[in-house]
């Protein structure tokens, strides 16, 4: 086998990740991804980027202690690489774990800054409530349809509804954005349009295979009230493995949900859930 073939290939794997992602390649794009960038690394072990794209692609699909044995290997073998330290990152936020998350993306811009693949650090910021650094890794890629669809998030954690409002309008309509749940929970639509998406929330399976976006749906669900919707994806989140345990704590979308009774039993699962990660991190399993 032939090293020189291995950029293709870790080209190609990223192309099928963003076509799975962002366009309509589906989930058959998304296997694609993984078989192109194991071919990558396969022919060359030191393509870091076709690596890290195999550990965000297990950790979307639930594969969080395979994704955290294999992001920490390549921490410690490449230190100085800022990607690994973003894909540390990346499994650190899946994992709930948002304040480690956020050190590994401070550090990974300050090893390559500018880089605008590192932008999804500004989820575990803005759900920190760190929303002003939250808003420097957006702006990595600024005038993108995918700075559009975050500007939001940031303004409504900031209390800034009207700002969030006229935000809105500039986000993609994309299925995938879930731009009517936005509207109708910023009451920019009928109040029966909310009761409608959210009793099928709760009565249904999210069609994204990745937790985070039921986490993201959940979140606007437990802020415009629909407590029963937020809880049933918060929870189907968590049982896939986005565990969610400081975003839970500390994102000021979920203010209204922390006094209900079942919150205490979202964390209880959110804690459980992080012991994939404190297994993989343990004594034993590193002999």
């Amino acid at each position: 086998m032939d090293p020189a073939y291995a950029p293709a290939w870790e080209a190609l794997g990223l192309r099928c990740y963003f076509d799975a992602n962002y366009s309509d390649g589906g989930e058959a794009m998304f296997q694609r991804s993984n078989i192109a960038c194991e071919r990558a690394v396969a022919l060359d072990p030191n393509r870091i980027v076709a690596a890290g794209q195999l550990i965000t692609n297990r950790v979307e699909r639930g594969e969080l202690g395979k994704a955290y044995e294999a992001a920490a290997a390549l921490v410690e073998r490449r230190p100085d690489s800022a990607q690994a330290h973003f894909v540390m990152g990346y499994v650190f936020r899946y994992a709930g774990m948002l304040e480690r998350a956020t050190s590994e993306c401070d550090t990974a811009l300050a090893l390559d800054p500018g880089n605008y693949t590192f932008r999804s650090c500004a989820w575990a910021f803005m759900e920190l409530g760190k929303t002003g650094r939250a808003g420097d890794f957006v702006r990595l890629d600024a005038g993108s349809e995918w700075a559009a669809y975050v500007a939001p998030s940031i303004l409504l954690r900031e209390g800034k509804v009207a700002e969030a409002k006229a935000a809105v309008k500039d986000m993609p309509t994309a299925p995938r954005y879930h731009r009517d749940l936005w509207e109708a929970c910023l009451q920019m639509r009928p109040a029966s349009e909310l009761d409608r998406l959210a009793r099928e929330a709760e009565t249904s399976l999210p069609s994204d295979p990745d937790p985070e976006t039921w986490y993201y749906q959940g979140a606007l669900f437990g802020y415009s009230g629909k407590k029963q919707a937020a809880f049933h994806l918060l929870q189907l989140a968590i049982e896939q493995n986005y565990c969610a345990h400081s975003n839970l704590l500390s994102d000021p979308l979920l203010a209204k949900m922390r006094a209900e009774p079942a919150f205490s039993k979202l964390l209880t699962a959110a804690g459980t859930c992080q012991e994939a990660i404190r297994v993989a991190n343990s004594p034993q399993s590193q002999r």
